[in-house]
């Protein structure tokens, strides 16, 4: 210490350096406060990060629920609160889901005679794909067609059945054939003689791909009923969708001409005309309206 220091500061100084010996004379070695240290500081940055973390979360706190409280409009007199809910937002589906198509049940008809074959007779896979068509079939021809015909089933006897059977119990048989033709013969021209269909009528109408059509109405065997049916040609196929009257109520085919022929010319219904042209499941035979 200097020599000109007030006696009063020597005292102090003196106390001062003696308290400081003996904290060090209590202390570890050097190399014993190099860990100590060492934890102490990561100790000191853990609580100073949660601080810092906890700080953070008390401002996002308050300027979310700032947000939230923000006037609507100019006047500030209203506010809107945030709904209380623990249910987490839906996320989006990265795919649709397809629902199952409704199944339609189909309607059981025994053979009537030796020539007639029931699908039922088929090997297992040749009828699984009859099944499937027809099931395709039932479901779109009751979007296409009239809500009148009612709900529309495929008949397990032929792949070409079904029939439309309405809420008050009626039943009208529809025919709905893709056939392959030995002639390649189109549909025919419509009568020139007014008499000629003996009280039906017949329209002509050209289908998407120039495809040329013909519909008939046509009496049946009961002169008070009659049948409505489209009749076209599609590649080597002769293609008939028919809608049968009701034989035992005397009612005739709910569906004009006009929505037979609408019906027919929907893109999708020509898409499944050309799957049963290019994989028939009927057979052979002259080109005959009705199928």
């Amino acid at each position: 210490m200097g020599d000109h220091m007030p006696e009063e500061d020597r005292q102090t100084a003196l106390l001062v350096r003696d308290a400081m010996e003996r904290t060090v004379a209590v202390l570890p070695s050097v190399d014993d406060l190099v860990p100590t240290a060492v934890v102490q500081g990561r100790r000191r940055r853990a609580r100073a990060r949660l601080a810092i973390a906890a700080g953070i979360s008390v401002v996002v706190g308050a300027v979310a629920f700032g947000a939230a409280t923000l006037p609507v409009g100019g006047n500030g007199d209203t506010t809107v609160l945030p709904a209380a809910s623990t249910t987490p937002e839906p996320r989006e589906s990265l795919a649709p889901v397809e629902k199952p198509e409704p199944y339609r049940t189909p309607v059981h008809i025994e053979p009537t005679n030796d020539e007639e074959r029931s699908m039922t007779d088929l090997p297992p896979a040749e009828r699984e794909r009859r099944e499937e068509f027809q099931q395709r079939a039932a479901r779109l021809l009751d979007e296409l067609l009239p809500a009148t015909v009612g709900l529309i089933r495929p008949v397990d006897l032929e792949v070409r059945r079904y029939q439309g059977e309405t809420e008050d119990g009626k039943v009208f048989p529809i025919i709905f054939s893709v056939r392959p033709s030995d002639d390649g013969s189109g549909p025919k021209p419509c009568p020139g003689e007014p008499g000629a269909l003996k009280g039906g009528s017949c329209e002509r109408a050209t289908l998407p791909g120039d495809i040329e059509a013909t519909s008939y109405r046509l009496l049946t065997d009961s002169p008070e009923t009659t049948a409505t049916l489209v009749y076209f040609s599609y590649g080597d196929s002769a293609v008939s969708l028919t809608v049968n009257p009701d034989a035992d109520a005397t009612l005739s085919a709910p569906v004009t001409s006009r929505e037979l022929m609408t019906a027919v010319a929907d893109s999708r219904f020509l898409d499944l005309v050309r799957y049963a042209a290019e994989n028939p499941m009927q057979q052979t035979g002259t080109a005959i309206a009705g199928g």
